[in-house]
Formats: C-alpha cells, sequence, structure tokens
C-alpha cells in the first residue's frame, strides 16, 4: 500500500467529489522522500490553517460536522478543465451553473466566457463564492462571480466546496454553501504549461506559469495565463441545427393601410397572387389587412409561410428560423494575473498582500439583426420598392439570415471585461494563544457590453428615401438640401425581393451601435480574534469574535439609443445606482467534551441596509471509533433583497421567447424588468446528516442527508405566465394599431411556500495496489428526493383569503412550465462522476464516467393552478440522460520527473446530448461541444 500512504487528496469527512481522488497519485509522487544523498528540504514554519466554512485555527477537518469537498490542482489537471469553471461538470452538487453557454429558453445571450456556481440548483445568489477565503465582487453585467476569472488555474493550491449552509460564518450569500479557491503562497521555482483542446469547430488555448521567490521573511509569487476559445455557432452540431420558428423575421409582414392599387389603378398581382383581390375579402373594418412578404419561403431565406386557417397565400404568418445564426459559445480571449506577496515581520506577526487582474475580450455571433419590438415604420407609397401603391406598416427584422450587401453576415457582440481584486491583511499573536486577523479588499468589476440595434428613426428616414450616413437627415426626415431618393440620399426596401438592389451603406440605418457600462464595487474591512476561551474537564472551548464592513455599489449605463427608448428591438432602459452598507458581527465556538464528540456553534448578526437578522448553526461530529463517524448540523439564513430587486424603478431589460395567446405567435418580446420596494428578505433553513465509514485501510466510503427549505423565497416572474393570466393587462404592452405583443412588465415576488430540495450525497473509493500497479475506484453521486418549486400562484379560500401558494415536486423535470419562476433549473433524479484511475511508475491513466439523469421536458406547458386536482400535467416528452466517458494519460519524465505530457479525450465517444425543446439542448444537464482531445506539456523548475 506504498503508493496510497502517501496520498494527499484531502478526501475530507463528508467528501464526495470523485476527482479528488484522481490527484493523489500525483500528489504522492511530490511528496516521496529525496534521495539519500540529498540534504532532506527544511521543515517548513507551521502556519495556523483555516478551514472553509470556519474562522477557527487549527481545528482539524475531520472534527468538523460540514462536509467539505477539497481538490488540489493535480486533480483539477487530471480531468482536462482549462478553467474553474469546467470544474463545475464534476461536481454533482453544483446544478444548473449559467454562463458560457446559450439558454435562449432562458432569455438572452451568453455573451462571455462566464461560468457560475450554483450548489442544488437554488441560484447562483445562494452559493458564496471565495478567493482564498475572502469576498470577491460578481462581474458586472452577469451579477454572479465568473469562477473563470478568479486566479489563474496554475495558481490553485486546492479548491475546497463547502456543502453546507454558512450564512453563521459568512454571510446571507453562503445558504446553499461556499466554493473557495486556494492559490499556494508558498510555491517556489518556476512551472509553465500549454494546453491545446480541440473542439470541432472551436479550439481552445490555455498558456499559464508561475514564478515564486523569496527567503525566510519575503515571498512573492506570481501568476499568468492566457485562454482563447473559438466561437461555436449552432449550424455547428446537429442537436442545435433544427427549425426553431420566429414570427418576427426577415422576410417579414406588412400592414396594408389601404386598397392595394397598381400606378395605372389595376390590381396588384406580385408572383401570381392577386393581393388587392385578397384585400377586397378580407381586409378589417378600419382598412387594413396584413400580409406575409411575398417572398416568404423562398429559397435561402430560412423562412416557411405559415397560412391562416383556409387562407390563400398571403394571409398568415411568414415564420423565419433564427436557430443556426445564434451561437452556442462565444469566441473569447482572457489574461489573468494573479500576485501574492507575505512579509513576516517577525515570527509572531506577518503582512500579505493579494492582487488580482482579469481581462476578457469576447465576441458574439447572432443573428443579422433584432426584431423590431418597440415600434412600427412606415414604408410610404411613395417609395418606388413598395408594390401596393399604399403606405405599408413593416413588421420583422430589418436584416435576415442572409446578411445584407456589403458582407454583412452576423451581428457581432463585443463585449470587455475588467476585473481587479486588491487585498491586504496582517495576521499574528495577541496575547497568550490568542491571534488576530484584519482585512481590507477592494474588489472591482467593469463590463462593456457592445451590441447593435435598429434606430427606428433612421430605419424610417431611409424608407422614406434618406438612406444612407451622407444623407441630411433629421427628426422629421430630410434636412436641408436632401431630396428623397437622390445624390447621397438612398431608399432602403424591406422586401426579401429587393435586398440584392440595396446599397452597402444603408446599414447605417439599419444597424446602430449601443452599449452598456456596468459597473460592481466591493469596500471590505474584517477583523477576527480567535483562540482559547476557557478549559472544561480538561478540554478547551477555543472561539473566534469578528466584525464585518462591507460597502456594495452598483452602476449600470446605458448609450443614448437605449435610453431613448427608439430601439427597435431593445427597448428603453434607464441608468441605475445604488448602493449599500452591510454590517455584521458574527461568533464561533468549537468545543470536544470528550474526544471522541466535537461541537460546533456559530452566530451571525448582519444588517444589510435595513434589513436585519441573526442567524444561528449548531453542528455535531461524532467519532466513536477510527472507523466511523457521525455528523449533523442544522443552520438558519436570511438573504435581503439585492440592490436592484429592492429598488422602484426599471433596472433591467432583456429578450425572451414568449407565445401571444391571443394570436398563437410565438417571437423574442422585450421583458422589462422593475424592482419590487414591497420586497421581503428570504429565509432558509438547512439540515444535514451524515455518516462516513473507513473500514480498511484505502477504503472510504460516506453518506449525507441534506435538506434546504426557503420561506419568502425572492424569484423573479415567469414572462409567459404574465401574459397567459392577463393578456391585455397592464403588464402586456402591444402595439396600439394591430395588438401584436411588443413587451412585457416583470417584477421580483416573495414566493410564500419557498423551494424546498432535499437529497442524499453518496461518495465510495477503494485504493489498492495491484502488484507494481497503484488502482483507486471511486464514485460520487447525489440522489435528489425533492425540489419543490413555489410558483407564486396564490391559493385563496372561499372568502378570498391567501391560504398559501401552487407548488409542485419538480424532480425529474426541466422546471420550464409557463409559471416556474425563472430561478427554478432542471432537476435530474440522478447525477454521478465515478471512474478507475491507475499509476504504474511515471505513468498515470484515469477513465472516468459521467452520467446525469433525464428529465421530463415541460417546457412550454402549463400546471393545473385551479387549486383542486394533480398540479403537474402528462408531460409525454423527455430530454435524455446525458452519459459520457473521459480518459486521460500522463507521463512524467526528464530530471526529477521535471517534465509532464499529458493526453486526454473528454466525451470520447461523441456522445451527443438529448435534444430539448426550443434550445436544443439543457446545458445544466449536457454539452454539445462532442468529443474533445486535448494535449498538455508542463514544466518545473
Amino acid at each position: 500500500m506504498k503508493g496510497f500512504s502517501t496520498i494527499r487528496c484531502n478526501l475530507l469527512v463528508g467528501s464526495a467529489l470523485a476527482i479528488c481522488v484522481m490527484g493523489g497519485q500525483g500528489t504522492a509522487q511530490a511528496q516521496s522522500a529525496p534521495p539519500a544523498d540529498q540534504p532532506a528540504p527544511a521543515e517548513p514554519k507551521p502556519q495556523e490553517i483555516v478551514v472553509t466554512g470556519s474562522y477557527l485555527g487549527n481545528i482539524r477537518q475531520e472534527n468538523r460536522a460540514s462536509p467539505i469537498l477539497a481538490v488540489d490542482n493535480a486533480a483539477i489537471a487530471r480531468t482536462g478543465s482549462s478553467s474553474i469553471g469546467d470544474l463545475t461538470r464534476f461536481i454533482p452538487q453544483n446544478v444548473g451553473s449559467t454562463g458560457g453557454l446559450q439558454d435562449l429558453s432562458k432569455g438572452g445571450a451568453d455573451t462571455r466566457d462566464t461560468r457560475s456556481a450554483n450548489l442544488r440548483g437554488l441560484g447562483a445568489g445562494s452559493t458564496l463564492v471565495l478567493l482564498n477565503g475572502r469576498r470577491v465582487t460578481p462581474q458586472g453585467g452577469d451579477d454572479y462571480v465568473n469562477l473563470n476569472s478568479l486566479t489563474p488555474d496554475i495558481a490553485i493550491q486546492r479548491v475546497e466546496v463547502l456543502l453546507d449552509g454558512a450564512s453563521s460564518t459568512y454571510g446571507a450569500d453562503a445558504v446553499a454553501g461556499v466554493f473557495n479557491v486556494l492559490t499556494d503562497t508558498r510555491f517556489t521555482g518556476l512551472k509553465a504549461s500549454a494546453q491545446f483542446t480541440s473542439v470541432a469547430k472551436s479550439p481552445a488555448w490555455n498558456a499559464q506559469a508561475m514564478l515564486g521567490v523569496g527567503n525566510d521573511r519575503f515571498h512573492t509569487v506570481l501568476s499568468g495565463s492566457y485562454r482563447f476559445q473559438d466561437n461555436l455557432q449552432n449550424s455547428d452540431r446537429a442537436v442545435t441545427n433544427f427549425f426553431n420558428p420566429t414570427a418576427a423575421g426577415y422576410p417579414g409582414s406588412y400592414l396594408l393601410t389601404g386598397r392595394p392599387l397598381t400606378a395605372t389603378g389595376g390590381h396588384v398581382v406580385i408572383n401570381g397572387n392577386d393581393y388587392t383581390a385578397l384585400y377586397d375579402a378580407n381586409k378589417s373594418a378600419t382598412g387594413t389587412l396584413k400580409v406575409v412578404d411575398p417572398n416568404c419561403g423562398a429559397d435561402g431565406t430560412n423562412s416557411i409561410y405559415s397560412p391562416a386557417s383556409g387562407a390563400t397565400f398571403g394571409l398568415g404568418n411568414c415564420l423565419y428560423n433564427f436557430q443556426p445564426k445564434n451561437p452556442i459559445r462565444p469566441r473569447a480571449r482572457s489574461i489573468n494575473i494573479h500576485n501574492d506577496t507575505t512579509f513576516e515581520i517577525n515570527d509572531a506577526n506577518t503582512l500579505f498582500a493579494e492582487i488580482s487582474y482579469y481581462h476578457q475580450d469576447s465576441q458574439r455571433f447572432g443573428v443579422p439583426s433584432y426584431a423590431q419590438n418597440a415600434g412600427n415604420a412606415t414604408m410610404p407609397a411613395s417609395n418606388p420598392y413598395n408594390p401596393f401603391g399604399v403606405d405599408v406598416l413593416f413588421y420583422g427584422r430589418v436584416i435576415g439570415a442572409q446578411g445584407f450587401p456589403g458582407g454583412y453576415e452576423y451581428r457581432v457582440m463585443r463585449d470587455t471585461v475588467n476585473q481587479q481584486h486588491y487585498v491586504a491583511w496582517a495576521r499574528g499573536s495577541l496575547i497568550g494563544r490568542w491571534k488576530y486577523l484584519a482585512t481590507g479588499t477592494y474588489s472591482a468589476s467593469q463590463t462593456i457590453a457592445r451590441d447593435r440595434d435598429t434606430d427606428m428613426n433612421l430605419f424610417q428616414a431611409a424608407l422614406r428615401g434618406y438612406g444612407g450616413p451622407n444623407c441630411n437627415t433629421n427628426f422629421l426626415g430630410g434636412g436641408s438640401g436632401a431630396v428623397a431618393g437622390q445624390g447621397s440620399c438612398l431608399y432602403y426596401s424591406p422586401f426579401q425581393a429587393n435586398l440584392a438592389q440595396m446599397d452597402p451603406s444603408l446599414i447605417h440605418n439599419l444597424q446602430s451601435d449601443v452599449f452598456t457600462d456596468f459597473k460592481r464595487e466591493y469596500y471590505i474591512a474584517e477583523a477576527v480574534v480567535n483562540g482559547p476561551l476557557a478549559s472544561i474537564a480538561g478540554h478547551e472551548i477555543n472561539v473566534a469574535l469578528g466584525a464585518q464592513y462591507r460597502r456594495e455599489k452598483s452602476t449600470t449605463t446605458y448609450s443614448d439609443l437605449l435610453l431613448s427608448g427608439y430601439g427597435g428591438f431593445l427597448g428603453k432602459h434607464l441608468n441605475t445606482a445604488f448602493s449599500r452598507e452591510v454590517k455584521s458581527v458574527f461568533a464561533e465556538a468549537n468545543y470536544q467534551p470528550i474526544d471522541s464528540l466535537t461541537l460546533n456553534l456559530a452566530a451571525r448578526y448582519e444588517d444589510a441596509g435595513g434589513y436585519s437578522k441573526a442567524v444561528p448553526k449548531v453542528a455535531a461530529n461524532w467519532r466513536p471509533t477510527e472507523w466511523f463517524s457521525l455528523r449533523g448540523s442544522y443552520s438558519k439564513a436570511f438573504q435581503a433583497p439585492t440592490l436592484a430587486n429592492g429598488s422602484a424603478s426599471l433596472i433591467g431589460t432583456n429578450v425572451v421567447n414568449v407565445t401571444d395567446p391571443v394570436d398563437g405567435t410565438t417571437s423574442f418580446r422585450t421583458i422589462q424588468t422593475y424592482g419590487n420596494p414591497d420586497l421581503k428578505p428570504q429565509s432558509s433553513t438547512v439540515y444535514n446528516i451524515g455518516a462516513t465509514f473507513v473500514p480498511k485501510r484505502g477504503a472510504r466510503f460516506s453518506i449525507d442527508y441534506w435538506k434546504y427549505q426557503f420561506n419568502n423565497q425572492i424569484s423573479t416572474q415567469n414572462p409567459q405566465q404574465v401574459v397567459n393570466t392577463a393578456p391585455n393587462g397592464s403588464a402586456v404592452i402591444r402595439d396600439p394599431l394591430t395588438g401584436t405583443l411588443q413587451s412585457v412588465i416583470v417584477t421580483s415576488f416573495n414566493a410564500p411556500s419557498g423551494t424546498k430540495t432535499a437529497g442524499l450525497d453518496l461518495q465510495g473509493q477503494y485504493a489498492f495496489d495491484a502488484g507494481p500497479v497503484q488502482l483507486t475506484l471511486r464514485d460520487t453521486l447525489t440522489y435528489l428526493l425533492a425540489y419543490d418549486v413555489d410558483t407564486g400562484v396564490l391559493l385563496r379560500d372561499a372568502n378570498g383569503k391567501v391560504t398559501g401558494s401552487v407548488v409542485y415536486d419538480g424532480v425529474g423535470y426541466r422546471n420550464a412550465f409557463t409559471q416556474s419562476p425563472t430561478s427554478s433549473s432542471a432537476a435530474p433524479r440522478w447525477r454521478s462522476v465515478a471512474g478507475i484511475d491507475a499509476g504504474y511508475g511515471p505513468h498515470t491513466l484515469s477513465l472516468t464516467w459521467r452520467y446525469t439523469a433525464g428529465v421530463k421536458d415541460d417546457y412550454g406547458q402549463s400546471l393545473n393552478t385551479s387549486g383542486s386536482g394533480a398540479v403537474v400535467p402528462t408531460v409525454a416528452t423527455s430530454v435524455s440522460a446525458f452519459s459520457v466517458f473521459d480518459a486521460q494519460y500522463s507521463l512524467n519524465f526528464g530530471k526529477e520527473d521535471r517534465y509532464a505530457l499529458t493526453l486526454g479525450v473528454i466525451n470520447m465517444f461523441n456522445t451527443a446530448p438529448g435534444f430539448a425543446k426550443y434550445n436544443g439542448y439543457l446545458p445544466s444537464i449536457a454539452d454539445p461541444f462532442g468529443r474533445q482531445v486535448y494535449a498538455r506539456i508542463a514544466a518545473k523548475f
């Protein structure tokens, strides 16, 4: 068992992270004794160790009651992950991370290389992400911490994931747990690595280096990385390249404002269809008629004609397929620089500084233009391209699948992210064995998101003949000296048949640059003291006392077109600026009444800008024998509304696919999100009970039961539910002329019953020698017992008194019912990561099986919210399970194993994700990348 005896994988009590054991053998080699002819390395100075979830120093993790997953840098390398965000796919307890992959069904696009943590599927806002135990500001524009931005992967010493409520220790947003990334602050020497990952149509690179120098008192570690990933489009994968129509496209539709006639007074006949006769037979009481573009359904337009019931060509909708032109992921380049510097003033006191800088440039290649949801443009009868002889209103997109003359093929959204993180702290001794830690942190993120939309004034000018960048136009049309259609003034035609005749310079009138500037800032000061308080029956009570001050600032600034509301699709926006102060005090105590029993108590009082409450946590760990231990914890948490959610203003505008129940059309609509000053804080109760068995050396098995119960959970309305409930209500904005659905107003609300989720975490590993080969068998899985989703739809008795709300069990469902709040996640019953690792001298081989169960695809279906009968209807379609195999081979070579060559494959059998309605696949369950082959070379000096 020699190979196993040196494993330092930190598989802690309650650990359930399968990849942890993957790093074992490599770490064992690093820890092997030096040759006899070399002097043993100097013993490092003893350091106080503070584990995730505790402010107490030198408390052994195996005596803690909260389950923690821990994995070191070598283990991360064995997964083939090229970023910290990729690590989430190896954590079964992490469900529904957002960012990095397109999910149109949730609304909007992922324009940046991002990834959130989302433990238990309770939302990114319920998982606290830390860097070296300290808070990091959410990334501007995403409002969650981007795991990929924290630090270069090469700098990571280990990642610890606390799978238990930690609000009493860290604050309100640690309801579901903590994701803590710890860097190697004592590294000495130089190491570098480069990895190339071959993904069909979307290759990726990751180059990194790390340098550590110093002496007994001073030490600094500098690391840097450069990452690149190419864009991947829906057209590049069969599962996403399907006909996914919208009623607002190109070719579009036209509202005839009068009887169409030719210049000579005859009937208008186009492609054999008599539009004058069609008008005479079907005009409305107001003398209008909506018809589709005469070229609807023509080859190369990505459109089909959907006739109205019993209609000949012309009446109905022109369905446009935007799917191939949208992305799966963006093209992104990022630079990450991190520095840790330590200065020991004396043996008892240390100063520390941490600096991080992250920069990303990304490009999202999407459909050439948005639809027009914010108003209509009129093509006058005087426009020479107008075949109807009367004014017509245009509905659709100004540019279709073919793009626009001059090489305009995609609408490219360009985002820039700049993030900085500065920490300075001091720690040392006070009196006796009491220690102190004082920390100051400034963390800031800025994202400038650049997009393009149609300026409806410029668009209207081009329809009137005042198009082009050199035409003198004003708000009313042509300016001084401008003549419609003459000189530098051009006519634009939105008719498909005329596309090839359009001057490329008309792009000036069809697409205007817009931008949004997101800024997020944290100012944090924290002080903690810890030490022995007293001794009872020969056992010490260790305590930690602390206070934290945090100032949060959030500003969002929009360009003029977005502020004006004249953007054709993106709608009206408002600049916002929010700030608040969060003040808290906390205490923690640890006591062993007997050697086998450890008790832990913690409490935190937090005041978040008027929302205040004290929350406790009680935990115990009992180890009656060396091979068996029991643990349990109970904690409470409360979480105030976010800065924006608690306001009374318009806080965000995005786009979501919505079906109009009035006319049955499905299209992207503008969604305006307003804050709610009447929101109450949400609260939660968390339970965990578990056991660990160590029947023999090299074998470890653990099981944990966990349960989270939210009350007054803060959720956001589903826009589809808003429209279905009141199709013509005040929250539904329609075109005053035609009644076409344009936008929907949604707000946050307190779900009375909240979400309740519970399940089992099981983990097992067995490491042994088979002759000269060291083998490790491993399996980790999460089994979901409950995922009760509160729809927010109120139930009332005969007297109208609220008796509760409609709640349904979402286990095994996609949870995209029309009444499901947007915060709900797909809830597969099983998630598992299993595998085998083999080590033979300098060779290491790993095989991993990742399995996520399928779910029923309820997208677009409605729940029964009547208050009687079954709430969940029969769902006939399903998203199949995602089952993939990964493999990796590593070879260490050179003097002192200085070099390492790694070859690996992710999803070796090229398994495609199960098909999901509308999006093609579910990013929370699977990815559409297919087989990924990677090669990595590393060196250390």
